[in-house]
């Protein structure tokens, strides 16, 4: 049995379509981004976004693998790398 799948716009952005940005530096890193993805144990210096709300992301070290799911358009990481997804358009 065959089945036709069609990706849509939110399979796009899961799977990281749009491409991204990695990081292995302490510099701060700036862009249209809908997930942060930890390659290592990681903490941020900062980070700016509004889709997440409650304790502040800079006091949780984030262990590789761990994505964290947010608008975000901007952010530096104090120790770790990571890849940051782009969002779509």
């Amino acid at each position: 049995m065959a089945y036709d799948l069609q990706i849509n716009q939110d399979t796009s952005l899961s799977v990281g379509e749009y491409g991204g940005r990695m990081t292995t530096t302490t510099a701060a890193v700036t862009g249209n981004f809908q997930a942060i993805q930890f390659i290592t144990d990681g903490k941020f210096t900062s980070v700016s976004q509004t889709a997440l709300t409650g304790e502040n992301l800079n006091s949780v070290t984030f262990p590789a693998g761990f994505v964290v799911f947010a608008a975000v358009t901007a952010f530096q990481l104090a120790t770790g790398s990571a890849i940051a997804y782009t969002r779509g358009t």
